[in-house]
């Protein structure tokens, strides 16, 4: 049987969430968080879960800027209703139930590090940041889709 290389298995994960967590906002709800909560929520559960400090502040220092660039003036009216914060939030609401339930204590494979073209700054990334990244733009292509003009 043939192998499947990682980069292409990780881009059918990818894509695959990109479609099951656009789900997540057509049902139009606010999220129950202010961003500041889901922000401190998902750094809370990232540590948990084998991420490093390290790993936290590089990830969530790229995620706070690319959702940070998300406007006001470009909400449409479902996003309207809530507001920039809570669509904010629910990047991040979205990126928890999509990451999660990586369990505690998982290592290994998650922490072997790989060469890539260059993600958020960096060419060399662990499984478990790669995880994170595609995760959170799967979640943010979603949130633009239902809560955004395009």
């Amino acid at each position: 049987m043939k192998r499947i290389r990682p980069s292409l298995a990780f881009t059918g994960i990818v894509l695959a969430l990109a479609c099951s967590s656009s789900t997540a906002y057509a049902s139009g709800k606010c999220s129950p968080k202010t961003y500041r909560e889901a922000r401190s929520a998902i750094s809370s559960r990232l540590l948990a879960t084998g991420y490093s400090n390290t790993q936290v502040n590089f990830l969530m220092r790229n995620a706070d800027r690319m959702t940070s660039a998300l406007r006001t003036d470009e909400l449409n009216d479902s996003g309207q209703a809530c507001g920039i914060d809570s669509a904010r939030a629910h990047v991040l609401g979205c990126l928890d139930r999509q990451l999660f339930p990586l369990g505690a204590g998982s290592s290994s494979p998650l922490d072997e590090m790989k060469q890539t073209k260059g993600f958020w700054g960096r060419k060399r990334l662990t499984v478990r940041e790669l995880l994170f990244i595609g995760h959170f733009h799967a979640c943010l292509g979603a949130a633009e889709e239902y809560l955004f003009r395009h």
